[in-house]
This record gives C-alpha cells, structure tokens and sequence, in this order.
C-alpha cells in the first residue's frame, strides 16, 4: 500500500470513528461526563484526519481543496466566532469553550469546518462511484455504507435508551431517567435532537430494504421517552420536509403514490398507533390522541395530573416548578439585553461561547422570581439567540447566511431520497437548535450532513489545486513523519487536557466531602497537565483556602500563612485569566471571608471581592445578601440593611433577606422594624413559615 493509499484509509476511518465513538463515548471519570469527553474525541479524530491529509498533500505534491456553495458563508462564519473570539470578555472561555460544555469554542469551530472540507475534497477516493451519476443507484453505494453506519450507531444509542426507561441505569443518576431518558447523549433533549435528525434516513434506506422501518419506529418510541416537546417540533419538521420535496420532486401525485404512498401510510399508521396506545406524554395533547384520553373522556374522568419531568442538564429549565417557557422568555430577554448593550456588542457580541457572563451582566430581575432564579445558564438555549448574543449580528447573519445558502442549493438540485433525507434531518437540528442549543454530535451533523449532500452532486474535479514544491525523496520522508510526530504530539496533548479533568473531577468530590488534603494534590496534579485552564486554578485556591483555616485552627501559623499565600496566588491566576468570571471572583470572595476569621483586617477585601462580582451581576439578589452579611461583619449595619433591601426589591419573596434584616433591626434594637419584616414576609410571600410566625410572637 503506498502512502496515498494509505491517507485515504485513515481518512475514512477517521470519519467512520467519529460517527461511531462520539454518540456512544462517555465516562465516569470526568468533571462532565458526556460533552467533554465527545469534544475531546472530536479534536483527537480531527488532528489524525488533518495530519492525514497533509501527509497526502506532500505525497501529491500538490495542495487540492474543495470548491463548495458553501465556501464564502463558511468564511464569513469562521471570520465572525474569530473576531468574537479575539475581542471577547473572556478570550480563554472562547477559545476553549465554556468549562462543563466546551462546544462552541473557537477551536471547536475550526474543527467542524476542517473536518467539512477534509470530506468534500477527499470525499472522491474515500467513496469512489459517489459521483459518477446522481439517478445510478450504483452510485451511492458507498455513502449508504456511511449512513447504515451512523444508524447502526444510533440503534445502539436508542436500544440503551429504551433500556433507561425501563429501569436498567436507575440507580446511577440523580436525575429521574426513567420519567425521560438520555442514553450516551446526557441530556433528553439532545438526545431527541441526535435521533430526530436521522429518523428520515430510516425512511429513505426503508424503499430498499423494509428493515429500517424497525429502525425508525425504535428512534420513534426513544424520542416519546425523552418527552422532548423540542424533539416532536423536530419530528413534524422533518417529517414535511421530506415528504413534502419527494412529492415535489416527482412533479406528479400520481408517481407518488406508486412509489412511496405504501412506505408513507405504513410510517405514519405505525407513528399514530403508537400515539394513540402509548401517548405523547403531553396532557393537552395526549387527551385528544390517545386511547386513555378518550376513554376517559367519554366516562367523564378527570385525566391524571402528568409526572413531573426532570431533566439531566446542569439547568432546570424544564424540570418543576416554574414553567418551562416562563424561565425560557427570561433567558431569551437576558440574550437579548445582552446585545443591546453596547454597539461592540451589536456588531460582534460579547464573544463566542460568553453567554454564562453576559447572561449574569443583564438578567433580567423578573428571573429572580422564577424557581429557578440562582441557576447559571452557560447558553441561551437558543442557537440564533446565542449567536446574536455572543457574536452579535456578524456571528448570526454569517450564521443564517450559511443556513440560508446550503438551502437555496439545495432546492436547485436533483436529490435523491437520501438527500432529501439528510436535508430533512438537518432542517430538524435548526429546529430543536432554536429551542436549545448545539451539542457536539449536532454541530457535528450540521457541518457533515451539507458535506455529504454536496459531496453526491459535486464533480470530482472540482478542486482548487496549487502545485508544491518539487521535494526530494529524503525531504518528503522527513516533512512527513514531522506531521506525524506532530499530530502525535498534540493527541499527547489532549490526553494531557483529558487526564487533567479525570483528576480535577475527582478532586472536586473530595473537596465536597470535605477531604481537602487529598483534594488538594489532585487539582495540583490537573494543573500541572493543563496550566492553562483557570477552572483547575480557582478550585485549587479554594481547597488551599479551606487547609489555610485548618492549619489556622491547629494554631500552625506558619503553615497557615503558606497556605493562605499560595491560595491567594491561584485565585490571582484564575481572575487574571479570566477576569470577567463571576464565579472566580466569588471564590476569591470566599477565600478572604475564610481568611477574615483568623485575621478580621481582610474582610473589607472580600468585601471588595463581592463587590467586584456585583457589577458582574448586578441584578443577583445573592450578591446583595451576602454583601449586607460582610457590612454587618464590619459594624456597617446601616449599610448591611440597605443592601438587604435591595435585595428584596429584587427578588420578593427573598426569605433570607427578610431574616436578615430582622436580625440587623434586632440587634440595632429596632424590634418594630424587625416585627415588620416577619409580618411582610407572613403576609405577602407564606403565611405557613412556622419559625417566622413564632418569633414574631409577643
């Protein structure tokens, strides 16, 4: 085999991997226990596709890329999240992505858009016969053997989430994974998102071989146990999509009906039976569709109230208590202030994958009513919304021009099923994307999906070639094995990042279960594989911060003033990395609060510390709570009492802040203004409150 041959096969299975091992591939070990370990995947495959090519490249002695529809929408794309990226509020959350989510980060860009072009220019010796004729069924032979591939993945995904409903992981999750499953994707809603998008090509493959109907029904039954409302959106959208531009392209009912009417009625008869039998676990829905529904309806019996639906996501967005869409309108609006609030902002954003920090600068104060009022929403859980936010009207109109493009082309063309299959799919992750945001198999579709379309329509020759150099044998050897060693050294690289965040992790739930010292040498072990990630830095200060106080406590002052130092000096890092992080600045809050009761001269830094964090989030009712507790530290308790009602006048029913102020009334000895804050609170927010009704007893 020589060497081109030889690229060729790592290029193909590089793209086979990545459709296989990023669905299915997560951890116990890691601080996240899906995404990360999906995107770090992504980056390894990406580097040994790429690596793989340039060492084609050199053997070719010529430099061959692509020419797509979509090239000068993907330049404008690319261009818009690099600006964000380089004029962000926080460079290092761009780059990388958000900490816990890691999608969406500049590098990640770079990765999709590499990997779209590694497959359209390659696409003609990875999968020969593609092109030769679009109506020849020989034709798409190889690319079938893709698709069955990502759905023989996806089978393997849906089956374990049927096994999730049924109890068999029940144990493992805080989460109520039965009442809506997630499978390898962590979240119901992604995983809807992952089975939506490839329900269509179960159609499509189903005119050859009736087979991957059962495919399509187990998708159809995973998506009704993730109880995705987002998910049944997708599915309609898809579902006339492709249905809709088959019949178009045929130009006549009557081909239809001879070709695909059986295939159609025998689908959507299926789709509606297991409706009416099992439901749609939406009552305003399932009331009118289902068997139970009318039953009960013609015996006049009242439905039962639906179970609650818990979520795995690290946000309760559709978990109880407030509505879903109440807290939805809140995120949204906070996108949107976000915006407006510069005219850097309006044409570039805050800077890509910034939400979590733009969202705190201008949540809006009606969130602080909702249940979910101290949660942190790292994205805007809308795709368009986050990309306004986060890249302003360049990164989204680049966005919806890319959109837009891959559309238009789309609809000039003669498709085959599968094309209009993949084209249907993909139009379902704009719509799941618009009530959500993108995870990495999604991204990861949205750029693959276009690349195999187009692939089926371009001609092989299309290419962009610029001749290289003439290299001797000796020269082209060495200029090889030094991109080999290089990709080898950056997969080093990102074992490196990967074993960092195993050690992190459990750092983190020693610290928690109040084991600091080992804590402590295991986010030192993460920062000496990663020194550039903050998150490692702030959680190593805070766990030196705790061993401080201890050694404070065993009257070791010398250990006690080391620890302290170095503590400081983590914190020091953490912010300089990211000085725009709220959370840093409330650990480094907490470290001088820490500090303060061995040494009471450091309290006003921590005063300064929230402070700090309050211009960062000025609408949190719990910066202004904890504020008024550090003023009233330092004997400012008409301060401490200000603060306290700003508090309330942001959130109403604020219990802390009610018993914070009756405590500063009393010991200001002003028993009548303490008495009114029990009585308000009685009176306005719950009147049941046992403890708030004995104080206020005479």
């Amino acid at each position: 085999m020589n060497v081109i041959e030889w690229t060729n096969r790592v290029i193909r299975w590089g793209f086979y991997l990545l459709v296989i091992l990023v669905p299915l591939i997560l951890t116990p070990w890691n601080f996240e226990l899906f995404e990360y370990n999906k995107m770090m995947l992504t980056y390894a495959l990406t580097v040994i596709i790429l690596g793989a090519w340039a060492v084609k490249i050199i053997a070719e002695k010529k430099l061959s890329v692509a020419r797509t529809p979509l090239d000068i929408p993907i330049l404008l794309f690319g261009l818009s999240q690099l600006v964000a990226t380089i004029f962000s509020i926080d460079p290092h959350v761009s780059w990388f992505g958000y900490y816990s989510r890691f999608n969406g980060g500049m590098f990640s860009v770079l990765s999709y858009i590499t990997l779209y072009y590694a497959f359209v220019t390659n696409f003609s010796i990875i999968w020969p016969a593609i092109a030769a004729a679009a109506t020849r069924p020989a034709t798409t032979f190889r690319l079938t053997r893709l698709v069955k591939v990502i759905l023989t993945t996806a089978s393997v995904v849906a089956m374990y989430g049927v096994l999730e409903h049924f109890g068999i992981d029940k144990n493992l999750w805080v989460q109520d994974v039965q009442s809506r499953v997630f499978s390898t994707l962590g979240q119901p809603n992604w995983l809807a998102a992952y089975i939506i998008a490839l329900i269509p090509l179960t159609w499509a493959l189903g005119f050859e071989s009736v087979f991957f109907y059962a495919y399509s029904l187990l998708f159809f039954f995973v998506l009704l146990y993730t109880r995705s409302r987002s998910g049944y959106l997708g599915l309609v959208a898809a579902d006339v999509v492709f249905w809709g531009m088959l019949l178009w392209s045929l130009k006549s009912l009557k081909e239809f009906k001879k070709k695909y009417l059986k295939p159609f009625a025998f689908i959507h008869i299926a789709i509606f039976l297991i409706v009416f039998i099992n439901g749609t676990y939406i009552e305003q829905v399932d009331r009118w569709v289902t068997f139970g529904g009318w039953r009960d309806r013609f015996t006049h019996k009242q439905a039962a109230a639906p179970k609650p639906q818990v979520t795995s996501s690290g946000t309760a967005l559709e978990s109880g208590g407030t509505e879903s869409g109440t807290i939805r309108k809140y995120v949204w609006q906070g996108a949107i202030n976000a915006w407006r609030g510069s005219t850097k902002n309006i044409i570039i954003g805050t800077g890509t994958e910034t939400y979590a920090f733009a969202f705190y600068q201008f949540r809006p104060v009606g969130h602080n009513m909702t249940s979910e009022w101290d949660f942190l929403y790292n994205k805007a859980h809308n795709e368009f919304l986050n990309y306004l936010a986060t890249t302003g009207l360049f990164g989204l109109g680049s966005y919806i021009l890319l959109i837009g493009a891959f559309i238009l082309w789309f609809i000039r063309q003669k498709n085959t099923p599968l094309a209009l299959a993949l084209f249907a799919g993909w139009i379902s992750i704009l719509v799941t994307d618009f009530f959500g945001f993108s995870v990495v198999v999604m991204q990861l579709f949205f750029f693959l999906f276009p690349a195999i379309v187009i692939s089926m329509h371009r001609n092989p020759q299309k290419l962009r070639s610029w001749q290289l150099p003439s290299l001797s044998a000796q020269t082209t050897r060495i200029t090889s094995l030094t991109i080999i060693l290089i990709s080898f050294l950056l997969t080093v690289i990102l074992y490196r990042y990967w074993k960092g965040d195993t050690l992190y992790a459990s750092g983190n739930r020693l610290e928690r279960s109040g084991q600091n010292a080992a804590a402590q040498a295991l986010t030192a072990r993460s920062i000496l594989l990663n020194p550039g990630e903050p998150v490692y830095h702030d959680a190593h200060g805070s766990i030196l911060a705790a061993l401080a106080l201890a050694a404070a406590q065993d009257q070791n002052a010398t250990m006690a003033a080391d620890l302290a130092k170095r503590s400081l000096a983590e914190s020091d890092i953490a912010i300089a990395t990211s000085p725009n992080n709220i959370n840093f600045w409330k650990t480094r809050t907490k470290i001088y609060y820490t500090f303060a009761s061995f040494d009471p001269t450091l309290n006003q830094a921590a005063v300064a510390a929230l402070e700090r964090a309050l211009t960062l989030s000025p609408n949190d009712p719990k910066i202004y709570y904890n504020l008024a507790i550090l003023k009233g530290r330092g004997g400012e308790n008409e301060k401490a009492v200000e603060l306290l009602q700003k508090a309330k006048e942001l959130k109403r029913n604020y219990r802390d802040a009610y018993f914070g102020l009756y405590v500063f009334f009393t010991e200001m000895k002003k028993p009548a203004l303490a008495r009114a804050e029990l009585q308000e609170y009685l009176d306005r927010v719950d009147p049941n409150d046992q403890d708030f009704q004995t104080r206020i007893t005479p």
